[in-house]
């Protein structure tokens, strides 16, 4: 396959078409499939084989070196270059002189064709799969610059900043919406996002490294915390409920939501955005600071603690409430985030 890559090869040329115009096809190479009907070899480990094709019956076909293990009654294609292409006048006795550069399993040769044949059938229908997403994609992002002002994947949630700046738009998942370092680990929160939980889509996965990574540089959070806090909430179920009627994957609550004004509490860029939000006000509110490296790691908890329990609840008690379910909540969590952050 490589002699066949390197050779100047004319592709449909026949025994019948060099004898037309010998001279024209002296030095080019072409392939001719046959059966070895005999051989002759030489002391030197060159030698003649007698080749019997099914179009132009039987030749002679020089070879410089006979492999091994070519045997009469094998079936195998023969790479050959024309090296005499008959007198000044361009005529010839009979067929040009011919000789065997490579010589292969025909078996083998139509295997590898094959194979290369639905690769590239492969990468057809896979290009064409994707200018069809393309496509759907900006038919998708036109449909949702044309939606009402209701809905939210086209403006900004109705509530300010922590920073007090500007607002948090909500809208489809862009990577060129990402800063140079969070595309720089996109992949790597992806792959541990879709290995925890292999269910996900690939429209999912994109989706919620996207709202993680993006959510969290806008509102200054750790994104590990947040991924830590998705698996104790959901493990990445984005359709998850709790009993309480806590929704999709950081378990928004009723009212969250409708004080958020969320369109859809299950839509994971909605969800995440919204739950990221609240995660940063109550950290601001124990921290005294908008600034998540001011944050202590006692304040870590505390806004973990009223997350789960409320913020009712870590005001009576003074601290983590001594419920169960919130005292694995926060170990669970704090668990997860210190692996991550590789403590």
């Amino acid at each position: 396959m490589a002699l066949r890559r390197a050779s100047p090869i004319v592709w449909g040329l026949t025994l019948e078409k060099i004898r037309e115009a010998p001279s024209t096809f002296k030095g080019k190479a072409f392939e001719l499939e046959g059966t070895i009907a005999g051989l002759s070899p030489s002391n030197d480990g060159s030698g003649l084989m007698i080749f019997k094709t099914v179009a132009s019956g039987t030749l002679t076909l020089r070879m410089s070196q006979l492999p091994v293990w070519l045997q009469p009654g094998a079936i195998v294609r023969v790479l050959c270059i024309v090296t005499e292409g008959g007198d000044n006048s361009g005529l010839v006795v009979g067929l040009p002189e011919l000789e065997v550069i490579a010589v292969a399993s025909a078996l083998d040769i139509n295997s590898l064709e094959a194979r290369w044949k639905a690769e590239q059938e492969y990468k057809i229908a896979l290009r064409k799969q994707q200018e069809q997403e393309r496509l759907k994609e900006q038919e998708r992002l036109r449909v949702t610059a044309a939606a009402p002002r209701g809905n939210l994947s086209s403006r900004a949630l109705p509530v300010k900043s922590l920073a007090g700046k500007k607002q948090i738009v909500l809208g489809p998942p862009r990577f060129e919406d990402l800063s140079a370092s969070a595309r720089a680990v996109f992949p790597a929160y992806r792959g541990y996002i879709k290995n925890h939980n292999k269910r996900l889509s690939e429209t999912q996965a994109d989706q919620i490294t996207y709202a993680i990574l993006r959510y969290s540089e806008e509102m200054d959070m750790d994104p590990r915390l947040i991924v830590a806090t998705v698996i104790a909430e959901s493990d990445f179920k984005v359709q998850d409920r709790s009993h309480a009627g806590a929704m999709g994957l950081i378990q928004l609550m009723p009212d969250e939501v409708e004080r958020l004004r969320l369109t859809n509490p299950y839509d994971p860029i909605q969800n995440l955005a919204g739950g990221i939000f609240l995660l940063k006000e109550r950290l601001n509110k124990y921290s005294k600071s908008s600034t998540y490296t001011d944050a202590t790691l006692e304040q870590l908890i505390l806004t973990l603690a009223s997350y789960n329990a409320g913020e009712g609840a870590v005001k009576k008690y003074g601290g983590v409430p001594p419920y169960r379910e919130t005292q694995g909540y926060v170990k669970k969590i704090m668990r997860i985030y210190k692996e991550l952050i590789g403590q």
